[in-house]
């Protein structure tokens, strides 16, 4: 789909500045992830420059299939520490077995990891014997201890997103069709058992007095998406057309420029009227809405450049850092975080490959930046997950989720 080019004058929707730039696709953004670090190196460079690939190949996937893997349960690690080292005591989420799941996937069907597929279907068998219906009822336990006990049963709609995208991914690299009918068998229970009246579905049983979220509808459409795409099956579409319909109608708001977080049972949208975003979830969805052509009989042309220029203008500081929160004048909160400059390089392949008028930071600035910030200060083939206003760590351990969003990131840019 493409972006209709139009002269400065018809720019009336994208801020510009005094120079008559157009700031919302615009080289001041760029300018501002051309920044240096503290020891005064540039940090980016073309488009061919700087590829994560490497790294991946040599350091991260081998440390997590190794550190990160814990032979005794045949599941993974929940965290690393600074180190490098297994935390072996830490709960143990589903949302992060599916998301290695799908990691390791991707790296075996991308060639990058010779064991991939033989790790997948360990950890698949694991993750199932462990989470599915683990405590007598319906869905699956949100996390068990190393000892397999049940720790929270409750049956969260996030984790059951990944679950299904952990199972998709599975049947890609094993090609074993319980993987799908297990996926079915899970559909029917957010069917049967948390379906809202309202559209969606609801958060977490037992219910409880939490909002609902749009980060749980939009990984739920990515899974569907992703179980399309591994079986060519149009009921899986039609299903990621009705969250996509959700999107439209209820997360994105503020003439489009504005995708909400929190809403009441009804979609009433809340944290009104500034509505703070998270700059993260606007690259996430921008990429999402354009993974399938068989979606875009919708022209969300206008609804993805204005994400993209309202996460750029308040959610993107002068020296590169992606704010955790922001809202349409400015951000509330400076803290950043590892999967922000991943989700941001696939946006900007998006944006780049797809729209013709385009002037804005390119994936492998948002690379560079990441590897600056998280990778280079972090032990081989681990991270920072997350730095403070000020740049300081803020949590002591290397999470294992992060490792779903690298790889997205560098096969978007590898494709």
């Amino acid at each position: 789909m493409i972006l209709p080019r139009r002269s400065h004058s018809q720019c009336t929707d994208i801020p510009c500045d005094s120079v008559g730039v157009c700031r919302g696709l615009g080289a001041a953004r760029r300018r501002g992830l051309r920044s240096r670090t503290a020891e005064g190196n540039d940090m980016i460079g073309t488009e061919e420059q700087d590829s994560l690939l490497p790294w991946l190949k040599d350091k991260a996937l081998p440390l997590w299939a190794s550190n990160g893997w814990d032979e005794r349960t045949h599941s993974f690690v929940e965290r690393l520490s600074l180190r490098g080292e297994p935390l072996l005591d830490a709960p143990r989420r589903a949302m992060v077995q599916a998301r290695q799941i799908y990691s390791y996937s991707v790296a075996h069907r991308s060639g990058w990891f010779g064991d991939g597929a033989e790790l997948v279907a360990r950890a698949g068998t694991s993750m199932i014997e462990r989470y599915y219906e683990a405590d007598g009822a319906h869905g699956w336990a949100f996390s068990v201890g190393r000892d397999g006990a049940v720790l929270d049963s409750r049956r969260d709609l996030y984790t059951h997103a990944f679950i299904l995208l952990g199972l998709a991914k599975a049947f890609e690299a094993t090609r074993d069709s319980a993987y799908i009918a297990l996926a079915d068998a899970t559909l029917s229970f957010l069917d049967r058992d948390m379906s809202s009246e309202h559209g969606g579905y609801v958060e977490s049983l037992p219910a409880g007095d939490s909002p609902r979220r749009q980060n749980s509808h939009m990984h739920l459409f990515e899974a569907l998406l992703s179980l399309f795409d591994a079986t060519r099956n149009s009921v899986y579409l039609e299903r990621a057309e009705a969250v996509r319909d959700i999107f439209f109608r209820r997360l994105v708001q503020a003439e489009s420029s504005v995708v909400v977080e929190f809403f009441d049972a009804d979609w009433g949208p809340l944290e009104g009227p500034h509505f703070p975003f998270e700059p993260g979830h606007h690259f996430e969805w921008i990429w999402l809405l354009e993974q399938n052509d068989e979606l875009r009989h919708v022209d969300q042309t206008a609804t993805v450049a204005r994400l993209w220029e309202t996460a750029l203008r308040t959610g993107v500081g002068v020296d590169g850092r992606i704010f955790a929160r922001a809202t349409v004048g400015g951000a509330v909160d400076r803290s950043t975080r590892l999967w922000f400059y991943a989700e941001a390089a696939k946006a900007a392949h998006v944006m780049r490959s797809k729209y013709e008028r385009f002037d804005g930071p390119i994936t492998s600035d948002f690379f560079a930046a990441m590897r600056a910030r998280f990778l280079e200060p972090a032990t081989s083939g681990s991270w920072i997950d997350e730095l403070d206003a000020h740049g300081a760590p803020k949590v002591n351990f290397a999470p294992a989720s992060s490792l779903y969003h690298i790889c997205c990131a560098i096969r978007a840019a590898e494709a």
